[in-house]
């Protein structure tokens, strides 16, 4: 049904705002590598005044698109990407919220946000309030593939790899805005913080073994260093993977209740949030859980799943550092 009433609106905006040649459209050349979308810089053609770092070309999952100028009304169709641009002091005009969210956007970032409209969810974009917003640039990834044509209609569509690193999506963001020093800045704080906690937490540890779980409805997930949040952990930190976990050849695996002592981990960071609480209660509550010795000696910390998932950006990283580094070091 939706899709009848996205035509209507589309027939009533005429174009959408897409008509320039610089269209990102289902038919552009594609990249050459979805897995990591190079993004490359083009220099502008000689003029008398300095435009800065525009014209600049962006090379994405489906083609390129050139930028003449900074865009003014930018939607985003993926959580992270809200972190990405407030942590070069912009914003979204509109973008969608986190699944497992009980509001629109998390604490850590309300005191940095003006007037963002809500474009439905990240797994259901709200496309009439797409259109209503009427952006000059749009940012997905992969993962909404399926209104990839309907939302290209609207106007320009950049498509990211949704499993890309970070780094090189701030790199991206700080193009987009024309802020590309300010990108490698705000990453270069991000290493500096990162090396020092990891030997701190190094000499504190030893070869204690920390794993990152989810209770969900379906069963326990186990989050690998394969896995973003994994990365954070396991490699910006350098904490050391239970051997049960580091055999595992994916981002993460479900588990029952009856393999959680399987796990074999010194230390859990338990993810929580209002979709799946029911389901951390009934875990907590059960003997096998709570005859493990990290739950008996307090080696246990409950953090947000929505900020340690959901929002993949440099500013929601760095309190999950900061989080996991204040538990782990606060230990007798």
């Amino acid at each position: 049904m939706w899709f009848v009433c996205f035509a209507l609106l589309l027939a009533a905006c005429g174009s959408g705002g897409n008509g320039g040649k610089n269209e990102a459209s289902p038919g552009a050349a594609p990249a050459t590598s979805s897995s990591s979308p190079a993004v490359e810089t083009q220099s502008a053609p000689p003029a008398s005044e300095d435009k800065g770092p525009f014209p600049v070309t962006l090379t994405h999952m489906k083609g390129e698109y050139t930028l003449d100028k900074k865009p003014e009304v930018i939607a985003v169709l993926d959580t992270k990407f809200v972190d990405q641009l407030i942590a070069l002091d912009e914003q979204p005009a509109g973008s969608v919220t986190a699944a497992g969210s009980d509001t629109d956007f998390p604490e850590y970032l309300s005191d940095r946000l003006g007037d963002v409209k809500v474009l439905g969810t990240r797994d259901e974009p709200n496309l009439e309030a797409l259109v209503a917003l009427n952006p000059d640039l749009i940012l997905m990834t992969d993962f909404q593939e399926q209104v990839y044509d309907s939302v290209s209609k609207v106007a320009p569509t950049i498509v990211l790899d949704f499993y890309e690193d970070w780094r090189a999506t701030l790199e991206t963001m700080g193009k987009i805005t024309g802020k590309p020093a300010e990108a490698q800045a705000v990453q270069q704080a991000y290493e500096e913080k990162t090396a020092k906690l990891r030997e701190q937490l190094a000499a504190k540890l030893g070869d204690g073994t920390v794993a990152l779980i989810r209770p969900r409805t379906e069963g326990i997930r186990v989050h690998t260093s394969q896995h973003r949040t994994g990365s954070i952990l396991y490699t910006d930190l350098g904490l050391k993977v239970p051997e049960s976990v580091a055999a595992v050849d994916d981002t993460a695996y479900e588990i029952s209740l009856e393999a959680v002592p399987e796990i074999g981990a010194d230390y859990y960071f338990l993810l929580s949030d209002a979709l799946f609480a029911d389901a951390v209660k009934e875990l907590e509550s059960t003997k096998i859980w709570t005859s493990l010795e990290p739950v008996k000696n307090n080696r246990v910390y409950q953090v947000d799943s929505t900020l340690w998932i959901a929002y993949y950006g440099p500013i929601a990283n760095s309190l999950i550092i900061d989080q996991a580094a204040a538990a782990l070091l606060d230990q007798p």
